[in-house]
């Protein structure tokens, strides 16, 4: 996909990968509606990034349809949708029917939501691409967080069903970094107080993640891992699943 005078929706973007994203796409010559639930941010992001903001909440059906629809009849077809937007609850045994609630409507069931209202009118437009901020615990997994760790999971399996079942229209990418340097980060980081090691493999930067989903959507690469090491843990626990557990086990508690 070409970026050059295209219309691109991304959520989240107030700050981290989304603030990063939606300033990437506008200078890939795009025109860029960046959504989020928090106003001032997001106007403030608006002037540093030079995107339209919208007020939107994508942890509702409603507030994805409402996104879609608003941006679709005061600027124009949507011809890339990125959700971003995404929560980090539930630490260790504590979490609460709150936190998965959120988790399962903020990092899953808005792509689903989004999606739903997205693709019959790009199949009748002849195109259109989704992209998703997922996270390597969507293909690995979070064991802080279970929340995190499912609702995770979710949201890579739903690209790989919207890949395989609308790619002949729809272009799709999922996004699975390990640690970036985001507000989500660093709350995770406080939250765990020193445990385990958060950052073996490196904390990137949220523009290093804007640049890898722009070449991805360029070249319409479906798997986006901007930590080259994700891609053989993964294969590592596709190999051997009671290896990579007892690895696992070792590695986050030392048993």
């Amino acid at each position: 996909m070409d970026f050059e005078g295209a219309v691109c929706v991304v959520t989240g973007a107030a700050s981290g990968i989304g603030l990063a994203s939606a300033k990437a796409f506008v200078d890939a010559g795009a025109t860029v509606v960046g959504s989020d639930i928090a106003r001032e941010r997001l106007e403030a992001a608006a002037g540093e990034a030079g995107f339209t903001p919208v007020i939107a909440d994508v942890g509702s059906e409603d507030g994805n349809r409402r996104l879609v629809d608003e941006v679709w009849d005061s600027v124009g077809p949507i011809d890339l949708f990125y959700a971003n937007a995404g929560v980090a609850l539930g630490l260790g045994d504590e979490a609460t029917a709150a936190d998965w609630d959120i988790s399962w409507r903020v990092n899953a069931m808005s792509r689903v939501w989004a999606a739903a209202a997205l693709v019959p009118r790009w199949r009748e437009r002849g195109s259109g691409y989704f992209v998703s901020t997922a996270s390597a615990a969507g293909l690995l997994m979070e064991p802080r967080s279970a929340p995190y760790t499912l609702s995770k999971h979710a949201d890579v399996a739903h690209a790989e069903w919207l890949a395989v079942n609308h790619g002949d229209v729809v272009g799709v990418s999922v996004v699975c970094p390990e640690w970036v340097q985001t507000p989500l980060f660093q709350g995770f980081d406080d939250a765990v107080d020193g445990t385990a090691d958060l950052s073996d493999d490196g904390v990137l930067q949220p523009e290093d993640i804007a640049a890898a989903v722009v070449t991805a959507v360029r070249e319409g690469t479906f798997l986006i891992t901007p930590h080259d090491q994700v891609r053989g843990y993964e294969t590592g626990k596709v190999k051997d699943r009671e290896w990579w557990i007892a690895a696992m086990r070792r590695s986050v508690y030392g048993r």
